[in-house]
């Protein structure tokens, strides 16, 4: 896949991946400027512990909502207004990610309506136990786990089953 897009994909339930394990321990994992992983962890309300497990949340149908950005274009766009820029500076989520977030909420609020008044979005599919990664393969979306070009934003879309 190159260039930007939005998507809203059907998944069967048996294709999202999910492993509870993990729910939270990738955002206790430290990275660079976060020795103690993710400061949002255990403040943010749509954040792990706090977060309930997919199946708990949502049932069938679900839908991949996805949002492309071309980082690479963006970081020749950025280059070319700061010269002095390391490569690092120009791909700085900071200066794009909120924007392709907002992009694939509007995006995916706006399907969810259509689907009727009980449905509800996944935000952040991690913070409920989904291996994002994993369940995009199985429907044929290869994301790049260290993307140099593309980046995909997900979200996922499904049926409120707490109402």
């Amino acid at each position: 896949m190159r260039g930007e897009f939005e998507m809203i994909k059907p998944v069967l339930k048996m294709d999202v991946i999910v492993d509870f394990r993990s729910q939270g321990v990738w955002c206790k994992l430290p990275y660079p400027g976060h020795k103690q992983g993710c400061p949002n962890y255990g403040k943010k309300k749509g954040c792990p512990p706090f977060t309930k497990k997919i199946h708990d949340i949502i049932e069938t149908p679900f839908f991949l909502s996805i949002q492309s950005f071309d980082l690479e274009k963006h970081a020749k766009k950025m280059k070319e207004k700061h010269p002095n820029w390391t490569d690092k500076q120009c791909r700085n989520l900071l200066y794009w990610q909120k924007s392709v977030i907002k992009r694939l909420k509007d995006e995916s609020y706006q399907f969810a309506r259509t689907q009727g008044d009980n449905f509800v979005v996944l935000e952040v599919p991690e913070a409920n136990g989904v291996q994002v990664f994993e369940t995009c393969k199985k429907v044929g979306i290869l994301l790049d786990k260290n993307p140099g070009k593309i980046v995909y934003k997900v979200m996922i879309i499904g049926k409120n089953k707490e109402k």
